[in-house]
């Protein structure tokens, strides 16, 4: 007997539900006739990682997955928890979210900020963004990378781990950088730090590496600068013509181990 078979892709809501937690009260019943004052004995509350909040960590690891990972703004998360019968308005979710930053600043911002100071490499970028009921006109976010652009770590046979932490500045001083890399010890970050061509990075006390991306792009604006009826390939053409070389030269290695590359 001949079977043929076929796969179907099933898919499985996500499962709400509501825990309950009992604690067991003790009291003297003859101490009460007996008008004794006795303290009354009761369990310790189920530790929680939001005191006097039922938010449990499954939930708020969904929130902050939701935000950050899949861009989905609390407001459209508190359409999807009203569907499922759920009112969680998008006030008491931001106001999660907060707490849980810090709680967890200390633990594990501040531990990879630790890390990320003693790698050899860092990446380094900042980007405008608008804050709402904010003065400033534009407000910044800072943000300090190592390792690959992957998940996967030592994918190259790196040793750096994979670490991204943004810092949220109201500016764009390069104070702010010379702040941010530096230990609890004032110690400067020494070793190389790849960024574009913002002035604000000189002011730090690393070796500055350029950004390979952030050249190539100056060559193809001024590519397209050129006239467009003429035919003769310029120096814009040239010099894209040789990072392109380099790219594929980082294709063709990736993956190997430090040393054959």
């Amino acid at each position: 007997m001949l079977w043929n078979s076929a796969e179907k892709l099933v898919f499985v809501p996500a499962l709400t539900k509501i825990e309950e937690h009992h604690r067991l009260k003790y009291a003297c019943r003859g101490c009460d006739k007996n008008d004794t004052k006795t303290p009354i004995k009761q369990a310790p509350p189920v530790p929680s990682i939001l005191p006097k909040s039922y938010a449990t960590p499954s939930l708020i690891a969904q929130l902050i997955a939701a935000k950050y990972q899949h861009g989905l703004p609390l407001y459209r998360q508190e359409v999807i928890f009203r569907q499922l019968g759920i009112e969680l308005s998008r006030q008491t979710m931001s106001d999660w979210l907060i707490k849980i930053a810090n709680v967890l600043h200390p633990v594990l911002y501040e531990y990879w900020h630790k890390i990320l100071l003693q790698q050899d490499v860092i990446k380094a970028d900042e980007t405008p963004l608008k804050v709402i009921k904010d003065d400033n006109i534009k407000s910044y976010m800072w943000v300090y990378s190592s390792g690959a652009d992957s998940p996967a770590s030592n994918i190259n046979g790196d040793s750096a781990p994979n670490i991204v932490l943004y810092d949220y500045q109201p500016t764009r001083a390069g104070k702010c950088a010379v702040d941010f890399l530096q230990n609890d010890d004032k110690q400067h970050y020494t070793g190389y730090l790849q960024v574009d061509g913002y002035a604000g990075y000189h002011r730090l006390y690393c070796n500055l590496v350029d950004c390979m991306a952030h050249i190539r792009r100056k060559f193809d604006e001024a590519k397209k600068a050129q006239s467009k009826s003429s035919q003769k390939t310029g120096k814009a053409d040239w010099a894209l013509s040789q990072i392109q070389k380099l790219y594929r030269i980082e294709k063709q290695i990736k993956g190997l181990p430090i040393e054959e590359r």
